[in-house]
């Protein structure tokens, strides 16, 4: 479920601080220019006419690009997945290769079941992150005008960070960034 809010997220290219941190260094402390700098080339890469904003349209463009990377890493998996069946090296599977995985006896018509679920599954979260991607684009979109700006994508990415900087020294350190919402939320307010 994370991986899918986080997909969502990226459908506007610029919404996510935790998914940009999480593609950073771990060991390296997170910088209010950090963010600026992540959330301008975002959103560079997002605005395909350079027109200064981005569309509903162009953030799903960006999304289906997010997407097509994920795509691509999966794909790559298979790939290796199948080099490892595929013991006589002859670009096929045979009945024997796939029969001689270890304990896989009676399993695979559970899998099989199981695979089903999980394509039904997916199919729903697909349509959720669509949802999710709208309402992502609408957060962004302070003045309401159907298009984000640069001002706006970067004054809420800004508060993000804000709210995750528990003391204020204009860094996220890694502790800072795993500290769950609930316990900066209290921090807040308390």
């Amino acid at each position: 479920m994370k991986k899918f809010i986080i997909a969502a997220a990226a459908a506007t290219g610029v919404v996510a601080v935790p998914a940009s941190a999480q593609q950073a260094p771990q060991a390296r402390a997170l910088t209010r220019a950090d963010v600026q700098a992540r959330v301008q080339a975002q959103f560079a890469r997002a605005d395909a006419n350079r027109d200064g904003f981005i569309t509903q349209a162009e953030a799903q463009a960006a999304a289906g690009q997010v997407r097509a990377r994920g795509q691509k890493g999966r794909g790559d998996r298979r790939g290796q997945v199948f080099a490892r069946l595929d013991t006589n090296r002859d670009g096929q599977i045979s009945r024997q290769e796939f029969d001689a995985r270890p304990g896989r006896g009676d399993r695979n018509e559970r899998r099989a079941a199981r695979g089903e679920c999980r394509a039904e599954r997916q199919a729903l979260r697909v349509q959720r992150g669509l949802r999710l991607g709208q309402q992502a684009f609408a957060r962004l979109d302070a003045d309401r005008d159907g298009r984000i700006s640069l001002a706006e994508a970067t004054a809420r990415r800004l508060e993000r960070f804000d709210r995750m900087d528990a003391n204020r020294d204009g860094t996220l350190t890694r502790e800072e960034r795993r500290t769950p919402r609930g316990q900066r939320q209290g921090r807040r307010n308390g």
